[in-house]
């Protein structure tokens, strides 16, 4: 009984820990600009919006080359 419930719960851990990576892997396409602005409105309230689209466009534009780690300064 004690080896089933160990079964269960191993194969349930690995199942939903395969099945997260997978689904995080899949989504390339992340959030939107607008879809993280409130986010961003409330972590950042002293940065107007033009400012907080160019912070955004740096951490996650459109090619890896144009990506720039959080604290770099360029």
């Amino acid at each position: 009984m004690k080896r089933k419930l160990i079964t269960l719960v191993t194969v349930s851990v690995l199942t939903l820990g395969i099945g997260s990576a997978v689904y995080a892997h899949g989504s390339d396409e992340g959030w939107s600009f607008q879809e993280m602005l409130p986010f961003m409105k409330e972590m950042h309230p002293d940065m107007d919006e033009q400012q907080m689209e160019e912070m955004y466009q740096k951490c996650h534009g459109s090619s890896d080359a144009e990506k720039v780690p959080m604290g770099t300064k360029i």
